[in-house]
């Protein structure tokens, strides 16, 4: 279980570091979203979805950005939060940014006995990460 905290905490920086450089990359196309001090962790779940649902990704990867700093010392919230995010990325085909997202969440869930964490989101990773898998494997630099 220290190793998981230790692993989670972590990935909470990665994902800070990235969320303030997407951020800064983005801030001028984008409208910053804003989240009321008090909310619970399903009321920023509903708005990233509701965004996301609405077409508006960036919005939702930054309701999840939010997500993931204010409560993602709670595993399942932080491991839910980082799937949702590395998911958006694999759908737009941001390989090169899902990809160490979805190799943490992969570390994650080896060092998590089974019942620790949210069985859908596992099945959810893994067939995700076979997709992205696939892909690496069809565009792997061929020996000759």
């Amino acid at each position: 279980m220290k190793n998981i905290k230790k692993t989670i905490l972590h990935a909470t920086c990665l994902t800070a570091l990235i969320a303030c450089l997407l951020t800064a990359f983005t801030s001028c196309a984008t409208t910053q979203v804003t989240v009321e001090p008090d909310a619970t962790y399903m009321e920023i779940i509903q708005k990233a979805q509701t965004a996301y649902d609405n077409g508006k990704t960036k919005q939702s990867i930054q309701y999840y950005t939010i997500l993931i700093q204010r409560y993602g010392m709670n595993p399942a919230v932080y491991v839910e939060g980082t799937y949702e995010i590395a998911h958006i990325y694999l759908k737009q085909k941001k390989y090169d940014l899902a990809r160490p997202m979805y190799n943490e969440l992969k570390a994650i869930f080896d060092q998590t006995a089974p019942g620790q964490l949210p069985g859908a989101y596992k099945k959810m990773f893994m067939h995700d990460y076979e997709k992205l898998a696939e892909h690496d494997k069809k565009h792997a630099p061929k020996n000759k």
